[in-house]
C-alpha cells in the first residue's frame, strides 16, 4: 500500500512575492508604526485561523477583520487606516518554487508516495500548479474554492482522508491553520518554519523541506 502525504501550497510549496501578509507590514511600517513583520505575520494567521468557511465573493478565501488585526497589534483603528488597509491587494500574481520544493516531490515520487496538496485558495490554484509543474507529482487537490470550507477545519482533511487514505503526516507553514488543522483531524503534524517565525513554539517542525525527508524516513 503506497504512503500517504499531506502537503500545503503557499509558503510550503510555493513561494510568492509578495508574502500575504507582507503589504500589510509595509504599509504599517510606511505609516511610523513598530512592528515587526513576524508579530504581523502571526497575528494575521491567528485571525485567519478562527475562520473556516470562505467568503462567497473571495471564492475559497475569508476576509481579514483589519479592525481586530489593528487592535492584536495595539494599534488603534482609527477609520481612515482600516480604509486604507482594505484597499491594500494581498493576494500576489508572482510565485515560484522554493529550492526544496522539486527535489522534496520528486524523492517523493520515486518513492512512490501519494501526494495529496491540502490548500485554502482560489481558483488561481490550477494555474500556479500548472505554471510551476508541480502537477506531475501531485495525487490530488483539495482546495478550499472547491468545497466551501477552510482549514483548520478537519472537514477538509477527511474529505481527502475519506478519498485517499489516511497519511502519515501533514507539513505546512501556519500553526493555527496547518498544525492545529491536521491535530483536529487525527493526523500527525509537522509546521514548516521556513523564517524564523515560530522559534518560540516547542513543537515538531523543521526549517525545510530536506529536513522533512529525514522524518519522513522515520515512518
Amino acid at each position: 500500500m503506497r504512503k500517504i502525504i499531506f502537503v500545503d501550497m503557499g509558503e510550503t510549496l510555493v513561494s510568492f512575492s509578495p508574502k500575504f501578509h507582507q503589504p500589510i507590514y509595509y504599509f504599517l511600517v510606511k505609516k511610523g508604526y513598530n512592528v515587526s513583520e513576524k508579530k504581523v505575520f502571526r497575528t494575521v494567521y491567528k485571525l485567519l485561523g478562527k475562520d473556516h468557511f470562505p467568503d462567497p465573493i473571495l471564492g475559497g478565501l475569508s476576509v481579514l477583520d483589519y479592525k481586530e488585526l489593528l487592535s492584536e497589534l495595539n494599534i488603534t483603528p482609527k477609520k481612515c487606516l482600516l480604509e486604507e488597509l482594505k484597499n491594500i491587494p494581498l493576494l500576489s500574481d508572482k510565485w515560484e518554487l522554493f529550492e526544496d520544493s522539486e527535489p522534496f516531490l520528486k524523492k517523493l515520487k520515486d518513492e512512490n508516495f501519494k501526494v495529496i496538496m491540502i490548500t485554502n485558495s482560489t481558483r488561481s490554484v490550477y494555474r500556479i500548479v500548472s505554471d510551476l509543474g508541480l502537477d506531475k507529482y501531485l495525487d490530488d487537490i483539495i482546495a478550499s474554492c472547491d468545497y466551501g470550507i477552510m482549514k483548520p477545519h478537519p472537514r477538509i482533511f477527511r474529505i481527502a482522508i475519506e478519498k485517499h487514505g489516511k497519511p502519515i503526516l501533514h507539513v505546512g507553514d501556519v500553526y493555527e491553520i496547518d498544525y492545529l488543522g491536521a491535530i483536529r483531524a487525527g493526523i500527525s503534524p509537522v509546521l514548516l518554519d521556513r523564517f524564523n517565525f515560530y522559534e518560540d513554539l516547542k513543537v515538531n517542525k523543521v526549517k525545510n523541506l530536506f529536513q522533512l525527508l529525514g522524518l519522513i524516513k522515520n515512518h
